[in-house]
């Protein structure tokens, strides 16, 4: 009897289990490709219209008035467009018969021209056609001789019944998807408030605020995206449309509408539909240079609009990179075919937008996405600027667990103090929005800070309250100082250690009266400024001068513990201060100075911590 397989590690046995869902996934969207195309085209329309319904209802309109109306009219414009290209497409048709001597002899011209491998070919070509022809001539001449004229007599009646059903059935399964289409449009522009709570419920339960960032996201990006490139693709199909009619190329409001329509498709949507005037430009004029102008019109109205008009148009509103979005086109197209292709860019936008935010996706954000996932502390940042408190409260709450923890304030809280002041608005730059984001902040550390701990830490606490605090800190230049020092607060006063934070808009003689005032034995000195560094010699030696007794701790939170290793240690030797790059450093090093000793052999195991002094502060 063979032996079970056994899986060396969980790792494997996971990475199998990803992989059959991900088989069951794509079996499922091949299997209910009839099912899903119109849901998810209708989805589209519905984000292309929603801004437009907005704005109706906002205006005063009743939802269902504004949405039949906006769906009414849109449809109407779909409809009026398909009948000129039914109607130009027809007249294109009865028209080719007058250029039959004309592409005759353009055929005749290219077979004779220069001596050449296409010379060559190009009468190979013409040979290999002719004997095609004489071969399928003789076989109908055959067939016709060999079986007598069959003559059938049908009633008037039954003959117009046939006729109309073999007319009609070929419509009958488009015209019942665009109806389907239609109320499917209509039903989620009713009812798309009502779907997205749904929505959120089904998929985020116990993620709401992630999963209400990934949704807005992806409405957003899509909407927008949809709408900008319908604008851009109209104003190309304008410009080709005019090009066109002074060129002289027949029926040009058809290949216009037929551009605007698949310039949807990636890259390759533009050159099938300039493959069509540039062949019917051959076939109509006598000469090379018209055709030769039709195709240098598509190029330079196709590389200015990608390089000038789309950048600032667009600009990443998919967040794809042009490799995904190929890589998309080619998988989508093999999935659902020619309808794929055409949702090819929207889906996999919405598959790198759930992957800045899921793990389980976050794959898909890393292969996919133009630019990197977005960090969290971004995300949060991003929140606190729109003034979506609440909402940042969520994604903090379902992060941290409702507590700040000191991994927490690693993780999360320092990384977007290092971003606010660092990448997003370094120096003085846009000071009222910092100053709002920082006051927010202060309202979500105050909410997440721990409860006061129980037994001796929390006596030594009410003791301390009562007396000068243990811990001084103070900030160096900005506001981001000060809100790093209120996280180092409020996580010793969980180890019930009582800490004070100076306002950072205090002057130095004010700071010197607070100081005296404090009776302050330790100070930490907080910097977030990456460029605040090599200054802080200045402000250390101002606190030797102002407290020659007291502790002097320098805390540097955007510098690299490893990377900046010597100028740490030219700050320790040169100024005897305890210099630390992280949270973690710090309360490690606090802890010690500020906690009272402990009774001998009151400590775990009978021996007493050590406790830092300046000198040990140098290693």
């Amino acid at each position: 009897m063979p032996e079970a397989v056994e899986f060396k590690t969980p790792s494997e046995l996971r990475k199998l289990i990803h992989l059959a869902y991900f088989l069951l996934v794509l079996g499922t969207l091949a299997w209910a490709k009839d099912f899903l195309l119109p849901v998810a085209f209708a989805g589209l329309l519905s984000l292309l219209l929603t801004p437009t319904v907005s704005w109706l209802e906002s205006r005063g309109f009743k939802r269902v008035v504004a949405v039949l109306s906006v769906v009414a009219i849109a449809f109407i414009i779909i409809g009026v467009l398909c009948a000129v290209v039914s109607t130009q497409a027809l007249d294109l048709i009865n028209s080719v018969p007058k250029y039959r001597s004309n592409i005759v002899a353009r055929w005749e011209s290219l077979q004779h021209g220069p001596p050449g491998p296409f010379s060559v070919a190009m009468q190979n070509v013409s040979d290999l056609v002719n004997e095609l022809g004489k071969v399928s001539a003789s076989a109908a001449d055959a067939q016709q001789q060999g079986q007598p004229t069959k003559v059938q007599i049908v009633g008037s009646g039954e003959g117009l019944l046939a006729l109309a059903r073999n007319s009609l059935t070929p419509l009958v399964g488009p015209v019942t998807e665009g109806v389907i289409v239609v109320l499917l449009v209509v039903f989620m522009l009713l009812e798309r408030q009502r779907i997205r709570r749904r929505f959120l419920r089904l998929v985020g339960h116990s993620h709401t605020a992630m999963t209400t960032l990934a949704v807005d996201e992806a409405g957003t990006r899509l909407s927008g995206f949809l709408r900008a490139q319908l604008q851009v693709n109209s104003v190309f199909a304008l410009a080709v449309g005019i090009g066109l009619y002074f060129l002289g190329i027949p029926n040009a409001v058809l290949w216009a509408v037929l551009t605007m329509a698949l310039r949807f498709l990636p890259y390759v949507g533009i050159w099938i539909s300039a493959a069509f005037p540039i062949l019917l430009s051959i076939a109509t004029s006598t000469g090379w240079m018209t055709p030769v102008l039709t195709l240098g019109l598509y190029c330079i109205l196709e590389v200015s609009t990608n390089n000038v008009v789309e950048p600032i148009v667009l600009g990443g509103s998919t967040g794809m990179s042009p490799l995904a979005v190929i890589t998309a086109a080619l998988f989508w197209t093999w999935l659902w075919g020619g309808i794929g292709l055409v949702l090819a860019t929207p889906l996999t936008a919405c598959l790198v937008v759930l992957g800045r935010y899921f793990p389980a996706f976050h794959f898909c954000s890393i292969l996919l996405a133009s630019e990197p996932p977005t960090a969290m502390e971004v995300k949060l940042v991003r929140l606190l600027t729109e003034n979506r408190i609440a909402e940042a409260k969520t994604l903090l709450h379902e992060i941290t667990g409702a507590r700040l923890t000191l991994e927490t304030a690693e993780e999360v809280l320092m990384p977007m103090i290092r971003t606010i002041e660092n990448e997003l608005f370094p120096g003085s730059a846009s000071k009222q929005v910092k100053a709002r984001i920082y006051q927010q902040m202060r309202e979500l550390i105050d909410e997440l800070a721990p409860p006061l701990p129980s037994g001796p830490a929390e006596a030594n606490l009410e003791q301390a309250a009562s007396e000068p605090p243990a811990l001084v800190i103070m900030p160096f230049i900005t506001e981001g100082d000060e809100i790093v020092g209120q996280v180092i607060e409020v996580l010793l006063r969980g180890e019930g250690v009582n800490a004070h934070v100076l306002s950072g808009k205090m002057l130095r003689a004010e700071k010197q009266e607070r100081f005296k005032e404090l009776q302050a034995t330790t100070v930490l000195l907080s910097s977030i400024d990456v460029k605040s560094a090599p200054a802080v010699d200045n402000m250390v030696r101002f606190l030797r001068t102002t407290l020659p007794e007291a502790t002097i701790l320098v805390g540097l939170w955007s510098l690299p513990h490893k990377g900046a290793a010597r100028l740490i240690r030219r700050l320790r030797e040169s100024l005897a201060v305890g210099v630390y790059t992280n949270l973690q450093q710090a309360l490690r090093g606090i802890l010690p100075l500020v906690l009272p000793a402990p009774p001998e052999g009151g400590a775990e195991g009978g021996v007493r911590p050590e406790v830092a002094g300046p000198a040990q502060l140098l290693l």
